[in-house]
């Protein structure tokens, strides 16, 4: 690790959008990491909470804290690009500020990228707690299975799913250094699309260990915004194909199919069903196996159904999913 003198070795980024009931104990966690030669940089997106006022006083007591104020909501991905423009250290990490990270986790972290230098990306399971903090028993990994074989070149595994939680993630800053910001007009996935243009040029490393604490609460995104999370997995699906024209054929099938269900889901049945064709066509093109075609035939028969019913008989959201 090179690190110039002065500078700290590590950057976390923490976005905060009124989560003044969380953030103490999220500043906390990371000031009181083991390995100590941090900055954390906060990042508030005009909160009309606590938080700016919390967050001024416990950056009275802690230079290492940095804080930015947006004068109007931008939203989370130019919140963490900012917090990416004023980091100096040799390591990013990112946080947000309703969740946690065990004490050790930056020194570990840090020191797998250092013994393990032919990787840019590691990242860890997290356990998923409450809005009191308790442990629900599941851990991240449960709900977003990894792959196979989790470390090393992750795209076509990244392209399907996002198994990389953001709270877990330490990246080498010299590769984000190459322009890779959040993209700003693709919310709620944004980490996903990150994860996914970062993997075709930097190899990703598994730890394992659980070391950090994701919390689901009733203002969770996931739990508020479904409908925006539908067309933005539709959109990174779309920039992915269009940015990735030679990805492997059966990953483009796959992806026309994640398209087709996006779709169904936001009730677009006919636009569904030619997603779902041109998935068949490029699937029997690579010849992907029999189960996962019928699934997609099944999805696009549903959706040609859908079309010929009366608007007052149509069932909406059909549940398959795959």
């Amino acid at each position: 690790m090179i690190t110039k003198t002065g500078t700290p070795g590590a950057s976390v980024i923490m976005p905060c959008f009124n989560h003044g009931r969380f953030v103490v104990n999220s500043v906390a966690a990371i000031l009181r990491q083991t390995y100590s030669n941090l900055e954390l940089i906060v990042v508030d997106d005009s909160s009309s909470d606590d938080s700016v006022a919390v967050l001024r006083e416990m950056a009275h007591l802690d230079p290492r804290l940095k804080l930015i104020i947006h004068d109007r909501n931008l939203g989370a991905s130019r919140s963490r690009n900012d917090g990416l423009r004023a980091a100096r250290g040799d390591f990013i990490g990112f946080c947000d500020a309703d969740d946690l990270w065990k004490p050790d986790k930056l020194e570990s972290q840090i020191k797998l990228l250092v013994d393990n230098p032919a990787y840019d990306v590691t990242y860890c399971d997290s356990e998923i707690i409450d809005q009191n903090g308790i442990h629900t028993g599941e851990l991240f990994s449960q709900q977003f299975p990894l792959p196979k074989k989790p470390s090393g070149n992750l795209f076509e595994q990244l392209s399907v799913t996002n198994f990389v939680n953001m709270q877990t993630v330490l990246v080498r800053n010299s590769a984000l250094g190459e322009g890779i910001f959040f993209d700003e007009n693709i919310k709620w996935v944004e980490d996903w699309w990150q994860w996914i243009r970062l993997s075709r040029k930097h190899q990703f490393l598994y730890a394992g260990r659980p070391m950090a604490q994701y919390r689901v609460h009733s203002h969770s995104t996931g739990l508020t915004q479904k409908p925006g999370i539908r067309r933005n997995r539709w959109k990174v699906c779309k920039r992915n194909l269009r940015l990735h024209p030679n990805m492997p054929v059966e990953l483009q099938s796959r992806l026309w199919s994640m398209m087709g269900v996006e779709l169904s889901l936001m009730d677009r049945p006919r636009l569904a069903r030619r997603f779902f064709a041109r998935a068949i066509w490029l699937g029997l093109k690579a010849g992907t196996p029999s189960t996962r075609l019928l699934v997609a035939g099944a999805r696009c028969g549903i959706e040609f159904f859908r079309e010929l019913l009366p608007a007052r008989l149509q069932f909406k959201n059909p549940s398959i999913t795959g």
